[in-house]
């Protein structure tokens, strides 16, 4: 990426000493009450008229437009001599700036960094945290150009950043894209580090209170498991220092998460999520660790082509984020597995989690579809969500059938290795049919009649056929249960929100809206810190037919709306082992769990 974009500025570059082409940027903690951040950037103008920045309106990796330009205010520009210079915004995220011909220009914001989010900043009272996405102003046209960062904090706060140094203070990033990547703290922290295969891997985590030492332990025991295996598939590590930013929050949140980055990952947990008291880790945490360390390959260097360069001011659509997201997902939890983090009965309850998950959705859609759609933050079936579960779950099928087909000599492990080294490697990025060509090289059979039915298709996925050849068996079970037939979200004060609402269900023949705020169903309570679905289905089963009432607040006002219980039928999966697998069957099984 270094070379191409040097080469693309072609002799332009050369002719101008690189100090004079470089944007130097200065950030400081400007107030934790206010929690706001100060920017200073300063451009080479050479002598344009005009002058054009802009700010990211999103991260890659977070498939949403963010438009960070919402948290700027207090915007300027000047000259060298410090002279004003007049400016008006060019669109929703550019400025355009009148430089007089300036050979370089100064522009100058705050940015409010107030929200808990895996791509936004946010300021505490000890603490600030930032992604480059969200302070780094780039000039139209001018990615390539290198730069150079200072950060100006308290004298007692620790700095870490996946950015280059520091040298005499100053950090560096040879072009925008690495600067935009770039994952920041500021402040009181925990800094841990730790060292595998060679390679340095720095943990921090804030608060830092939250970093005990049994919980220390854990993480440490983890990663160091985690990173041998993954560099043994993808032929050794790709980064000299890898940093974990951690964020453990205390107050509500209704998510957790993790954002991949070239040398860093950074994550969010709820504090009950993240450990018990005990310094036990949550089941959630290795394989979220895991998932954005196997990033490191899929998606931030084996990258779908139609995100091949990044497009920092629009939505960039692929139909390959299920092999990006979900695939991905499929290799944290073979790691997990091959690292002896999970026990084969943890891999399998897992794939069973990830059946049921796409099993369930009220109507078919395919992989792709799904990948196409995430932007959108769909309603009635979040399929941006649900390719993390069927692509791992393709990846899985996959992996296994070219295993049969090969006797175990091949595997999916080959075809990632062949996409880093195809096309990575080659300053490009891939496509679906490229993605199909190294799946048919290692062996793959039917190919284009897997891709039609369950990757562009909507057929469900065969899974008795394929998970019997690596000694897998599948049971089902059809049991009917109790459903009330609603989407909801929780809202910041903990209530729950309609967002739809499923046709022919309960709650359809109720009335409830979209926007409504359930209160309660029957004499169960909703809010969001409630297993409220459990205990619904549990205390009506069997029950359909009779009365339900479901309470509301609706435009300030309180309802009782009236319905009656329903019910729906549901396959349940579970997945085990043969107790007496064939000697081919074995040895695929063996393959698959110890990479061999």
């Amino acid at each position: 990426m270094r070379r191409f974009s040097l080469v693309a500025l072609g002799a332009a570059l050369f002719s101008t000493p690189l100090a004079a082409q470089t944007v130097r940027y200065d950030v400081t903690l400007m107030s934790t009450t206010e929690k706001q951040f100060h920017v200073a950037a300063d451009f080479p103008a050479a002598g344009k008229e005009t002058l054009f920045v802009s700010l990211p309106a999103w991260s890659p990796g977070n498939y949403e437009i963010q438009n960070y330009a919402k948290y700027v205010h207090a915007f300027s520009a000047k000259n060298s001599a410090g002279q004003s210079l007049r400016w008006d915004r060019g669109d929703k995220d550019t400025w355009r700036v009148v430089t007089g011909r300036a050979d370089r220009v100064t522009v100058e914001f705050d940015f409010i960094g107030d929200t808990i989010d895996l791509s936004t900043a946010r300021v505490t009272q000890d603490f600030g945290q930032f992604l480059g996405t969200n302070l780094f102003l780039f000039e139209e046209g001018q990615i390539g150009k290198p730069a150079e960062v200072r950060f100006h904090v308290p004298a007692d706060w620790k700095i870490a950043t996946s950015l280059t140094g520091p040298a005499n203070g100053v950090y560096r990033a040879a072009d925008y894209h690495e600067l935009a990547d770039a994952m920041t703290f500021l402040g009181r922290y925990s800094l841990d580090s730790l060292q595998a295969d060679g390679k340095s891997i720095r943990i921090a985590v804030w608060p830092a209170g939250d970093y005990s030492p049994a919980v220390a332990a854990n993480i440490r025991n983890g990663v160091a498991k985690m990173a041998p295996v993954q560099n043994k598939i993808m032929g050794g590590a790709p980064y000299d220092t890898y940093t974990i930013f951690f964020n453990v929050i205390h107050e509500p949140i209704n998510f957790g998460g993790g954002l991949e980055h070239s040398a860093s990952q950074y994550d969010i947990m709820p504090a009950g999520a993240f450990a018990d008291p005990s310094g036990t880790l949550g089941d959630f945490m290795y394989p979220l660790l895991s998932h954005e360390f196997f990033h490191l390959w899929n998606v931030k260097r084996i990258r779908p082509a139609e995100m091949w360069p990044y497009d920092y001011h629009a939505e960039q659509y692929t139909p390959l984020l299920w092999w990006s997201e979900g695939v991905t997902d499929y290799y944290a939890d073979l790691t997990n597995l091959r690292a002896g983090l999970w026990t084969p009965d943890q891999f399998l309850q897992n794939a069973m989690s990830n059946i049921q998950q796409v099993e369930s959705t009220p109507e078919p859609w395919s992989a792709e579809d799904g990948s196409e759609a995430t932007w959108i933050h769909e309603v009635y079936i979040n399929s941006s969500q649900l390719y993390y579960p069927k692509g791992s779950l393709l990846g899985f099928l996959l992996d296994v059938s070219i295993r049969d087909a090969t006797d175990n000599a091949h595997n999916l492990d080959e075809v990632m290795r062949a996409l880093f080294t195809r096309y990575y490697r080659q300053n490009k990025g891939f496509r679906t049919t490229d993605l199909l060509n190294e799946l048919r090289t290692a062996g793959m059979p039917d190919v284009d009649g897997f891709y039609r039915r369950y990757i562009d298709g909507r057929d469900s996925l065969p899974y008795e056929t394929v998970f019997a050849k690596a000694g897998i068996v599948v049971n089902t079970q059809v049991v009917t249960v109790p459903f009330v037939g609603v989407s909801s979200q929780p809202t910041p004060n903990g209530a729950m929100q309609v967002q739809a609402v499923t046709p022919g269900s309960a709650a359809e023949a109720a009335g409830v809206q979209a926007g409504d705020v359930i209160t309660s169903i029957g004499d169960i309570n909703v809010a969001a810190n409630q297993d409220w679905a459990t205990t619904f289905r549990s205390q009506y089963r069997g029950k359909a037919g009779q009365p339900l009432t479901i309470t509301v607040q609706r435009a300030g006002q309180t309802l009782t709306l009236k319905t009656t219980v329903r019910e729906r039928t549901n396959t349940s999966y579970r997945l085990s082992r043969a107790p007496n697998p064939t000697p081919k069957q074995a040895k695929i099984w063996q393959g698959l769990a110890s990479g061999l």
